[in-house]
């Protein structure tokens, strides 16, 4: 499985953004021994390479698959780091609170009623920010993308994280399709 796919569409979209003045003005170039690299084994300057690599090829398929041009990409950029800090954290905060409220309900010794609810408030509460997110996020992207061109992104994004997803739970994703055919 290429690296390309494990990496989240969404984070790799923003560090691509960002890094797009960088990689505009300084091209990859093969290094000479490249081939000679054993498969797996990282130096230290490689990691940046594979970096730069991956950014290159996100912001070229992503303008090729949702019609964007370079000033729309530089205006995705600040906008994909900003909300995608947000929804880290929102993702963090819920996982956090499911595991307390896995551990809450699971606690054999005594039962706390409180507790379980105050974890369940605090899940309707996480889920309403995150749909705020959401919403924040789509209007600010349409400020300057066309409503076709914002849905082919929140479709492709949605895709990749179904991806992570599946291959979080140790699943082959090789098999999904990134498209679905309608019928």
């Amino acid at each position: 499985m290429s690296f390309v796919r494990r990496v989240p569409f969404s984070v790799a979209l923003g560090v691509a953004c960002l890094a797009l003045p960088a990689a505009a003005q300084q091209p990859v170039r093969p290094r000479p021994d490249a081939r000679a690299q054993v498969p797996g084994a990282q130096r230290p300057g490689d990691r940046t390479a594979l970096e730069r690599q991956v950014q290159q090829t996100l912001w070229r398929l992503t303008r090729q698959r949702v019609g964007l041009s370079d000033a729309q990409m530089r205006q995705l950029a600040p906008v994909n780091q900003r909300f995608e800090i947000q929804r880290r954290r929102i993702l963090r905060q819920e996982r956090e609170t499911r595991l307390a409220l896995r551990s809450a309900v699971l606690d054999s010794g005594k039962t706390d009623q409180a507790r379980i609810s105050q974890h369940l408030d605090l899940l309707m509460q996480l889920e309403r920010q995150r749909i705020d997110l959401v919403d924040r996020e789509q209007k600010e992207l349409g400020q300057f993308m066309a409503p076709l061109q914002r849905a082919k992104v929140r479709r492709r994004v949605e895709q990749l994280r179904r991806r992570d997803r599946i291959e979080a739970r140790g699943l082959d994703s090789t098999a999904l399709p990134l498209r679905t055919k309608r019928r």
